[in-house]
């Protein structure tokens, strides 16, 4: 193949360049590899463009190497990539004047960029079943603990009570929306580009549909340039992991601030903790600190997908090619543990409701419900009943009171203040409207913490993901069809005589 050229590939150029990319290609790729040149070898026999010997002593050696498996094959740098690795051994088991018939009709560029697709849809369609596991323990931990009330927090500060379901219930539907992202960039990547040739297509008669049907594409992509040239649903697709490991880290960052002893909101089993090599007392959550980690992994991964592609020609180069997906398998890799890890942590979850309980009633998290409350029944504006509590909390952290404190002196105060008339309600009234319990109950407003909206979105989400976990099996039983498909024709070539 290098007879263009007068020196062996260097040194160098097989350490660095052909090496590391055959021995990770033979293990991503093999039988990718296999299927594809099995289908072409049928679309050069179906177009006439070789004969049924030819494509029969072809389909046979390809059948006897993939049941031999990629360990026999001897990967050689100065074939410069791993499909001539495998045509090199095709032809050196048929001979050149059969075995390079093989290649006929395509490139390495339309080949290349057809097994990376059929790479990555086989690791997507390997993660749906991961990312819908974590939904439903989200989903299975909202109806749990629907009315564990607990504080809720913004600027990390006690805000409103919510319940721990109702953060579940959260969690899970903003990981609805990132199996949609992802499903839909599967939608995107699932066109061939084999028969684009280098970039320009080929004079022989092929049919680009056939092999596209055969190795489970919806179709080709069909101008033949952006067939080679674009690596757009490589972006995509980790740009979509990025958003989905951003969900998973900060779910990660609140359940390591609740095991700290100053919350003790919940606890991490023991098997999945480490402990300290001189500090005897130690438990350290340290899968969590591992799953925010990576998030950072797959952003940086973004980055450098995007950078490779910055500033090259709308064509294909070996930047575009070789060097856009470098961290793209990494990218899985991280995602997959984020979201296996996660699901371990809250399956193995133990959650200290009486500690949550004890905070949430004494850290003024149901003032709003107390100016709520006010508005209602002193018929006075909301900002009236803002300042009249807002007072009253700022007395009662001055003298080291929680919300236990308040009094009906302190809100008669604050009232003559900024209402011109004292309120007189009882301190038994005052502390009925600062249960926390009772403030989740009273938000009727849909998607509030209340029991009864929490349930009713579980429910919602639970026929989502069971309309998903379909469309997934959908995908895999298209492709798993499309490849029986594939071995069927192959059958009938290899049963048939001339």
């Amino acid at each position: 193949m290098r007879e263009r050229l007068k020196a062996a590939p260097s040194f160098n150029q097989e350490k660095y360049l052909g090496a590391n990319f055959l021995k990770a290609s033979n293990e991503r790729s093999f039988y990718n590899m296999s299927r594809l040149n099995q289908a072409h070898t049928l679309m050069l026999y179906r177009q006439g463009i070789i004969s049924r010997h030819d494509a029969q002593i072809i389909l046979r050696s390809l059948i006897a190497l993939e049941k031999k498996g990629n360990t026999v094959l001897t990967l050689d740098p100065k074939y410069e990539d791993y499909y001539y690795n495998v045509e090199m051994y095709i032809i050196n088991d048929i001979g050149i004047d059969i075995g390079g018939k093989l290649h006929t009709a395509r490139s390495r560029n339309d080949l290349h960029s057809t097994i990376l697709r059929m790479d990555i849809r086989d690791r997507l369609l390997n993660f749906f079943p991961q990312l819908n596991a974590l939904r439903n323990t989200l989903i299975i931990k909202s109806e749990e603990y629907k009315n564990v009330v607990m504080t809720g927090y913004t600027h990390m500060q006690p805000a409103q009570p919510i319940t721990l379901g109702f953060y579940f219930a959260g969690v899970a539907e903003a990981l609805e929306r990132d199996f949609d992202r992802i499903y839909a960039t599967y939608q995107h990547l699932n066109y061939a580009t084999l028969g684009a040739g280098a970039f320009a297509g080929t004079s022989f008669p092929i049919d680009r549909r056939f092999t596209a049907e055969l190795l489970g594409f919806k179709g080709p992509i069909v101008n033949t340039l952006d067939a080679i040239a674009s690596r757009d649903y490589v972006l995509e697709i980790i740009a979509t992991l990025a958003i989905l490991a951003s969900t998973i880290n900060r779910v990660a960052h609140d359940l390591y601030y609740w095991c700290a002893d100053e919350f003790r909101y919940i606890e991490l089993d023991d098997s999945i903790c480490v402990t300290s090599s001189i500090m005897p007392q130690k438990k350290n959550p340290a899968v969590l600190e591992y799953i925010k980690a990576k998030c950072s992994h797959l952003l940086a991964a973004f980055a450098d997908a995007f950078c490779c592609m910055r500033g090259i020609p709308f064509a294909h180069s070996r930047d575009l090619g070789g060097e856009t997906t470098h961290h793209l398998w990494d990218a899985f890799m991280e995602i997959e543990a984020m979201t296996v890890l996660t699901e371990e942590v809250l399956n193995k979850l133990k959650v200290n409701e009486k500690n949550m309980k004890a905070r949430v009633n004494g850290n003024f998290c149901t003032a709003t419900e107390l100016a709520d409350e006010l508005v209602r029944e002193e018929h006075i504006s909301f900002r009236v009943a803002h300042e009249i509590v807002g007072q009253v909390v700022m007395k009662c952290v001055d003298a080291g009171l929680n919300c236990q404190g308040i009094t009906s002196k302190k809100l008669d105060e604050a009232a003559l203040n900024f209402a011109g008339r004292s309120f007189k309600w009882t301190k038994k009234h005052i502390d009925k409207v600062m249960d926390a319990t009772s403030s989740v109950e009273n938000r009727i407003s849909e998607g509030s913490p209340r029991s009864e909206e929490t349930e009713k979105l579980t429910k919602q989400m639970s026929l989502k993901l069971d309309n998903d976990i379909d469309a997934y099996n959908r995908l895999q039983t298209e492709v798993k069809e499309r490849y029986r498909m594939l071995l069927d024709k192959v059958q009938d070539v290899l049963n048939s005589n001339d």
